[in-house]
């Protein structure tokens, strides 16, 4: 079967990659110049890696991608650390990544302390996400971790991520944040560009086509139930 794939985010061209393992004919369209999506990089003279347009890592616990990089024979160039994260609070950077970070946080009071660990560890081990679906973060956090560990610690976060959206963010996702993070954070040798840029050249070499700094500019379906794209060019 011949299949067009709209986009080189990581989503396209791991697509790409299973329906051209499955036999397909797969030609890939991307409208920029090179490969990545959300995850594509630039890179100034001088400099030994690229830099993500918009910020990115992985979690110690993505199983799905880190077994698509082995696949891949590219593990070797993963890598794993353990960042420094702070919170600005008051004209001071505090680090808030532990239990003992958090304790001695001067933005929480002894009772947001309390709370914020009892509240923490119930969504990492015990709660679930259906349940969540059906509350806002901004609600939710409210309402169990308190107005004051709202306003200090996680409005500012939400914000920052979100802008003017941020309290229609669905409670699910943030717990997604509490249940899958890791503490080591992981990145690709090179920037995530690189990344992209050899798993492009590998589907290249698997018979994949790709079309650079195209855009489609419309999709329909024909009678025989086949779909015709049409390109900018």
């Amino acid at each position: 079967m011949k299949i067009a794939v709209i986009g080189t985010g990581v989503g396209g061209v791991t697509a790409a990659f299973d329906l051209n393992k499955q036999g397909h004919q797969v030609t890939v369209f991307e409208q920029e110049s090179q490969p990545g999506g959300l995850a594509a990089g630039f890179k100034e003279e001088g400099w030994n890696w690229s830099l993500e347009k918009y910020y990115h890592h992985w979690f110690e616990t993505d199983k799905a991608i880190l077994s698509l990089i082995n696949e891949l024979g590219l593990s070797e160039y993963v890598q794993f650390h353990n960042p420094k994260t702070v919170v600005y609070h008051q004209g001071g950077f505090y680090p808030l990544d532990s239990p003992i970070a958090a304790l001695q946080f001067p933005g929480f009071s002894l009772i947001d302390k309390v709370r914020f660990g009892l509240i923490t560890v119930y969504l990492k081990y015990f709660a679930r996400w259906k349940p969540l679906e059906k509350h806002t973060a901004h609600e939710w956090i409210k309402r169990f971790y308190g107005k004051n560990l709202y306003k200090v610690f996680f409005k500012p976060l939400l914000i920052g991520k979100f802008s003017d959206y941020y309290q229609e963010v669905n409670m699910a996702w943030f717990w997604a944040r509490f249940k899958a993070r890791s503490t080591k954070l992981g990145t690709f040798k090179g920037g995530f560009q690189v990344f992209l840029d050899l798993f492009a050249g590998i589907l290249s070499n698997r018979g994949i086509q790709f079309f650079f700094n195209t855009s489609i500019t419309e999709i329909k379906s024909l009678k025989n139930g086949k779909i015709e794209i049409s390109i900018n060019n």
